[in-house]
């Protein structure tokens, strides 16, 4: 039995990387406002609150500089809530945030300039573009590496060997990532066509894989923090302005093979109504999970 043709994991994770945030229809995806955006639900706020909790920065020795890398950094507000903590514990600490897009590189860097004033002797900041599949740093440099959403957008397993390589032994990966998780609507041809069409979740998400993954790489996971996330259609449309996500989903839809011009536009037409009307709901367990390195 041949299988429908559905888009993969690397048609959404490639349009994070440099100059692919244009689609070929001219169609542009505006990164900055979508990251400034999702940081507004109230369970994003907290999640972001409990990993600094989870960094455990009053466990080092106060003698100690903390070597932290923060991969897919973004726009760099994590940067700043990272170098705040440190400042509140009065620990020393060098903070390198990396991206592989210019555009995020851009923002973190504006943001870093207008807040380096606050920041005491003791925090340094770089921010640096690269590939976090191919890191140009030493074996063993770093106490934690953390990252925030950006493990599902790249390969794992290729992932995962080169934070294991940066890490210090006893070094700790902090990695927030979503888990299992679907929408629901009383539209059964919206459901239908969205689960029929997106990426196989069977094996639950970059959260869940995780949990598997990291034992057999000689991590050991001490924490995985699960955060559920229930979002209505009203807010999954504020987080779409002129709704370009949804428009550029059904472009690549079409693009890809997957459906005909017409059921993408109808695809589009009853997810629209569906938030507009709150018919709709996005459930998902985000998990920040702590893992230590091992010898």
């Amino acid at each position: 039995m041949t299988e429908q043709k559905r888009l993969t994991t690397e048609d959404f994770s490639n349009v994070w990387k440099d100059n692919k945030n244009t689609l070929a229809s001219g169609l542009k995806v505006d990164f900055v406002e979508h990251l400034l955006k999702q940081r507004l639900s109230q369970e994003w706020i907290d999640a972001k609150q409990r990993v600094i909790q989870i960094m455990k920065f009053d466990q080092f020795d106060n003698s100690q500089e903390i070597k932290i890398l923060d991969i897919g950094c973004g726009l760099g507000i994590d940067l700043m809530l990272v170098a705040e903590e440190a400042m509140r514990l009065d620990k020393t600490v060098s903070i390198i945030g990396l991206d592989q897009n210019s555009t995020m590189i851009e923002e973190a860097k504006k943001l870093y300039e207008s807040k380096k004033v606050n920041l005491s002797s003791n925090v340094s900041i770089k921010i640096n573009h690269g590939d976090i599949l191919q890191m140009e740093f030493d074996d063993k440099t770093f106490d934690i590496v953390r990252s925030d959403i950006t493990l599902q957008h790249v390969d794992l397993s290729k992932a995962l060997m080169e934070i294991k390589r940066v890490l210090k032994v006893n070094g700790r990966l902090i990695a927030l990532e979503g888990g299992a998780g679907g929408i629901y609507s009383p539209d059964e041809i919206l459901i239908k066509t969205y689960d029929s069409v997106l990426p196989s979740r069977r094996d639950g998400a970059t959260g869940i894989r995780l949990q598997f993954m990291l034992p057999k790489m000689n991590f050991d996971i001490k924490s995985l923090n699960p955060i559920p996330f229930l979002q209505s259609g009203h807010f999954l449309a504020s987080q779409d302005k002129d709704w370009i996500k949804i428009r550029g989903m059904g472009e690549l839809l079409v693009t890809k093979g997957v459906l005909t011009e017409d059921e993408s536009k109808d695809f589009q037409r009853r997810y629209i109504e569906a938030c507009e009307t709150n018919q709709i709901l996005a459930a998902s367990i985000i998990f920040i999970i702590e893992a230590v390195k091992c010898k």
